[in-house]
């Protein structure tokens, strides 16, 4: 049993305050969220329209800062991983909705299925290993399921996923954060403070944060820590509302974010116990991400029904990694990978509030330089290669085929040096409207355009890093032949993938409509149906083994989703559920070239997929001092055609689940808050078996599991003092896993139990 003592504080917005308690307290959620939440409970952002929860016919997971606090989750994975429909990944790098892992389902494509904006900033694939996902000073995280292509465009085919920071406001407020642990010596403090410069018209906010934590993961080759953790987070904000222009509204936001950890996977098989979380890598892994995001916004109110908005951001975020490529204690192999992002975004919109159309038109634009480089010292498995395939088709016994690779160790020891930089831009027009039909009955319609245009080049150097075996001189005279046969091979393969290729342009565009339908069966119910189209951009992609440079189409979903928003005993209790199908095409598939050879690979577009399956969430005020949450998604995600790389031939994964989608999530709580300040929080979150791969679905590799987390403790209006507890059973079930090239068993455990004491207090 691991324990971890935990001492904090937290400002004004203690872990009993929800959304009217902050306003008592003046801590500020975003405007969007802000402006009607007293009259219509939670407001969403994710539509870009200030729409309540229960007016909203799309699945959107709502939690707020209240749940943050009350539930002790400290980043966005938290979120996600208590989230129906949703699957987070072994070492905490992607995730999937509704059996959509947010990158990559078939193998192929550049682009993401699914995107995480913080305050209104896209963080890119690689930042989300270790990128400013941290929800110290968050206001409200919304979980978006299904396509959000209309009025988000550009990877969200799957969904997408906003964060939201505090607002500055006109009232000061505070508070301050210090957790420590005794076993893996974590610290992480934090501190944020906000109010007014001049009264009533600027107001600022200030939120700073660092945490080191050394981790679970043992180095026995150096000794040291396998997974040690840092960050850094410091985030301002500026609020101006001029007097002299009450209609206008002005929001700045700086953030700078460093965050670093280590390795991911630990050894799984004997003489190592998966439970030990042993690593034996001659090096420490690295994994560093580096954000520096500005945001600006414009709000200026025409009149009491209509706003004019603009969004200003720029963002650059590096990725860094330093990684023993062979994950051993042998020494030689290392591997560099340095990723650069700069992205640029304007939007503005238009939302208006009419007798006859409620709704918005705006106009994206962006701009993306990406520079990713790689480099490393790294052994290549023959096998891998498809070397042992080859000699066996030239008539070699697989015995003989077998004492051949043995000449060479099994392996090419090879220096790689890999140059991508990729340019994006993007332009879109689109369009949401909503029309009355009557009292009772409302049509949705939405449009999006958009184009976007693709410029990248790869530059590749490759060389053999020792050498290889004299045919004069073998013990085996017989194979200098053969010997010298494949050693011509491996010098042209290598000779093969070196390569610069010239700049490539692609350019693709989209029309992506939604149609949707709701009708109030009464004023506490009402019924939706909508159909939308979802988009993920083609691009080029680059065989390594080859050194060939090639293109490939976008592909599309339409998505089917039936929608029910109830609320009951005067909006103390509400019942929501979404029943949805996807039908998707042209998917963008990874397929081998050669059978066997793990590096000739081309994406095509040759993938059909169907989805279906349903998310169901009830919140319940049952009395002044007892909430509860329940949670309950069910999917089916199948591919209905898609041609991959087998053994012997190209084979069809017909009617093959997809990966990170399990059938079932469930997630529930129960929160008890007494006036005297007493407060108990138990909640619970299960996620059914799933398949790791398309390749191999004779089982359910990754097992099902369920973790339960409480917190109990008292609240005054200064300090609080609390017991937290993390995985309460100390479930740790296999989540991640696979084998290395050498044979072994890599991969990842959940989190052990985690029992903690903190203390929390409001300036």
């Amino acid at each position: 049993m691991r324990i971890y003592i935990v001492a904090s504080a937290v400002g004004l917005a203690g872990v009993m305050s929800g959304a009217s308690a902050r306003e008592a307290h003046g801590e500020t959620l975003p405007s969007s969220i802000q402006a009607e939440s007293a009259d219509s409970g939670l407001i969403v952002t994710g539509e870009k329209l200030r729409r309540s929860l229960q007016d909203t016919p799309a699945s959107v997971a709502v939690t707020t800062s209240r749940s943050i606090e009350e539930q002790g989750m400290i980043s966005a994975y938290d979120v996600l991983d208590r989230t129906p429909n949703v699957a987070v990944d072994g070492n905490r790098t992607t995730f999937s909705m509704r059996g959509i892992d947010a990158f990559n389902v078939s193998g192929g494509g550049e682009g993401a299925l699914a995107s995480i904006y913080v305050d209104g900033a896209p963080i890119p694939r690689l930042a989300l290993a270790s990128g400013p996902l941290d929800l110290f000073d968050v206001a409200q995280v919304e979980i978006w399921r299904g396509p959000q292509s209309t009025v988000q465009g550009r990877n969200a085919l799957a969904g997408s996923v906003i964060i939201n920071t505090v607002d500055p406001g006109f009232d000061w407020t505070g508070r301050a954060r210090l957790l420590l642990t005794d076993e893996d010596g974590q610290r992480r403090a934090g501190i944020a403070v906000g109010g007014p410069i001049i009264e009533d018209e600027i107001a600022f906010r200030l939120a700073a944060e660092a945490s080191k934590a050394a981790g679970l993961i043992h180095n026995v080759t150096t000794g040291g820590n396998g997974d040690p953790q840092r960050s850094n987070t410091l985030r301002g904000k500026l609020l101006l509302e001029p007097r002299a222009l009450p209609a206008l509204r002005l929001l700045g936001t700086l953030l700078y974010d460093r965050h670093q950890r280590g390795t991911f996977y630990t050894e799984l098989d004997p003489p190592y116990d998966p439970h030990a979380r042993i690593v034996t890598s001659d090096i420490q892994d690295k994994k560093r991400v580096t954000s520096a995001i500005g945001t600006f916004s414009t709000e200026y109110e025409i009149d009491s029904e209509s706003v004019f908005k603009s969004v200003t951001s720029y963002s650059r975020i590096r990725f860094r990694s330093l990684s023993d490529a062979n994950r051993t204690a042998i020494p030689g192999q290392l591997s560099r990978m340095d990723d650069l992002t700069r992205t640029f975004q304007q939007e503005v919109r238009f939302n208006f509030r009419r007798n006859w159309v409620d709704g918005l038109v705006g106009a994206y634009y962006l701009r993306e330089r990406r520079a990713y480089s790689y480099s490393a010292l790294q052994s290549l498995s023959l096998v891998n290669l498809g070397i042992g395939r080859q000699l066996q088709a030239a008539g070699l016994s697989p015995a003989m085929a077998e004492a051949v690779l043995n000449l060479y160790g099994g392996i090419l020891p090879i220096s790689n040096d890999l140059a991508n930089p990729r340019m994006t831009n993007n332009h879109a027009g689109f369009v949401d409207l909503t029309f009355p039909l009557g009292q009772r009955m409302h049509l949705r319609l939405g449009l999006r355009y958009d184009a976007e245009t693709q410029i990248q080049s790869a530059t590749q150097r490759i060389a053999i890093d020792r050498h290889l075996p004299d045919p004069e001189r073998l013990a085996a005279p017989a194979l200098a032949p053969v010997v010298r046969r494949l050693n011509s091979l491996l010098l042209g393969l290598v000779q093969g993938a070196n390569s610069a290729e010239p700049l490539r342009r692609v350019r693709y565009h989209a029309w992506l409509p939604k149609l949707g339908l709701s009708y109030d069966l009464a004023s506490n119910v009402a019924l939706s149906l909508t159909a939308q189209r979802g988009y993920r951009a083609g691009g080029s992609g680059f065989n390594e083994q080859r050194a060939e440079s090639y293109d490939f189409a976008p592909e599309h979903s339409t998505t089917y989703e039936w929608a029910v928003r109830s609320s009951w005993f005067g909006k103390r209790f509400s019942l929501n559920a979404n029943l949805y199908r996807t039908d998707w095409r042209d998917q963008q598939v990874l397929i081998q070239l050669t059978p066997g050879a793990l590096y000739d690979t081309r994406i095509v577009n040759a993938g059909k997929s169907r989805l279906h399956g349903l998310e169901i969430e009830s919140h319940a005020a049952v009395t002044r001092t007892l909430a509860l949450f329940a949670g309950l998604g069910f999917g089916s995600a199948r591919f209905k055609n898609f041609p991959l790389a087998g053994d012997t031939a190209l084979e069809s994964a017909q009617g093959k689940a997809f990966p990170l989608a399990p059938r079932w999530t469930l997630s529930g709580s129960a929160t008890f808050s007494h006036p005297k300040g007493w407060l108990a929080n138990l909640n619970a979150n299960h996620r059914s078996a799933y398949y790791q791969s398309v390749m191999d679905q004779r089982v359910r590799d990754i097992p099902a599991r369920t973790i339960v987390n409480a917190k109990l403790g008292w609240q005054g209006r200064r300090l609080g003092a609390f017991l937290t507890a993390a995985n309460v059973f100390n479930v740790q079930k296999l989540n991640q896993f696979f084998v290395d090239v050498d044979g072994r068993r890599c991969g990842t455990l959940n989190p052990p139990r985690i029992l903690g004491v903190s203390l929390e207090g409001r300036m």
